[in-house]
This record gives structure tokens, C-alpha cells and sequence, in this order.
């Protein structure tokens, strides 16, 4: 982690610059309407200790699954249906409990800080960074599903072009209502 800000928006600008040199797609998530609605309503009810708020839980499960094909908890390991009765400490205990804690380590964004999440999500080819440069809101919340996606473990990315595409869509219908709005006035 980097000690200050300015450490680490020098560290990313290094990044983006080696992103550029090598010449790799980058999917930025923030071109995609519902992530720029979801950032605000995040604004106005914030994560807190990293959970989703109660009211937003709905939102983001259906966001989710429409981004990205699956929900945060899809990505979550599944334990065998006997796993309850299995005593504790015992071989297979221990065994199942291994695979548990190496799925679960796949998915590094979880234990990570918000800019130490958005380096490695830029990292697997995603940018989760506001026009700013800073962290979106909604970074961790996302983190395991691109991680499940981009690892092919579950789900899928967005369609970087279809999200273009649907933006620059958005953009032109905006500006032709604009206009039409304009010319009823004259």
C-alpha cells in the first residue's frame, strides 16, 4: 500500500503508462450508466464496515447479476451439504477447510484497501477509478465478482463495447432530445 495519495496516483499513473505501452484492453467500468447511478445512491447510503446498506441490497444483487451474470454471493465458496456434521478438527474437516481457504484466497480484493483493490482490478484488465482517477465507491463491492470472472470461475464481464456502445447510445439520445427540446422553443 502506498503511504500517501500522491504515492499512489504516481504509482497508478506508472501503471496506466505500462498498460499503454503493452497496449491492453481495459474495461472502465465507470462509461457504464448503472454503475454511475449505483455510485450515487452509494453516496447517499454508504457501505459500512464493507457491507452493502440493508436498502441498497436488492439494487446491487440485481446490478450485479446483469453486469456481470452473477450475484456476490455466487462467488462464495460452496461447502459440501454434510459439511455441518463433519467434526471439527478432524482429517476431512481439515481437508475440506483447505479447499475452502484456497478458493477464498483467489479472491484478493476482499483483504485489501480500496486503492490497493483498484491497482489489482486494473491489474486483471477492469478500472474501477472515477474520471478523477480516484477509487469508485464501488470497487470492493464488484471485486470478487471480476475476480470469479476474469479468473473463470463464474460469471462474466461486461461486453466492453456494448458498454461504449450503450454510452455513446445514451449520449446521442440525450443530445437529440436536447435538440428537440431547443427547437420547440423557438
Amino acid at each position: 500500500m502506498a503511504s500517501t495519495y500522491t504515492e499512489w496516483k504516481l504509482g497508478m499513473s506508472e501503471l496506466d503508462s505500462l498498460i499503454a505501452k503493452t497496449g491492453a484492453n481495459i474495461l472502465v467500468m465507470r462509461k457504464c450508466d448503472r454503475i454511475a447511478e449505483f455510485e450515487t445512491k452509494l453516496l447517499l447510503n454508504p457501505p459500512r464496515n464493507g457491507k452493502i446498506p440493508p436498502e441498497l441490497e436488492d439494487y446491487f444483487d440485481r446490478l450485479s447479476a446483469n453486469l456481470f451474470g452473477i450475484t456476490r454471493d455466487d462467488t462464495r465458496f460452496k461447502f459440501p451439504p454434510n459439511f455441518d456434521s463433519v467434526i471439527e478438527g478432524t482429517e476431512e474437516w481439515w481437508r475440506i477447510q483447505s479447499v475452502a481457504d484456497e478458493y477464498e484466497n483467489q479472491f484478493v480484493t476482499d483483504y485489501r484497501t480500496d486503492d490497493e483493490a483498484v491497482s489489482t482490478l486494473l491489474v486483471l484488465g477492469v478500472d474501477f477509478r472515477d474520471d478523477r482517477g480516484d477509487p469508485l465507491r464501488c470497487t470492493k463491492l464488484f471485486g470478487r465478482q471480476v475476480t470469479a470472472a476474469v479468473l473463470k470461475i463464474a460469471g462474466r464481464l461486461p461486453e466492453a463495447d456494448a458498454l461504449g456502445l450503450k454510452s455513446w447510445e445514451n449520449k446521442l439520445e440525450k443530445d437529440a432530445q436536447l435538440h428537440l427540446a431547443r427547437k420547440g422553443k423557438r
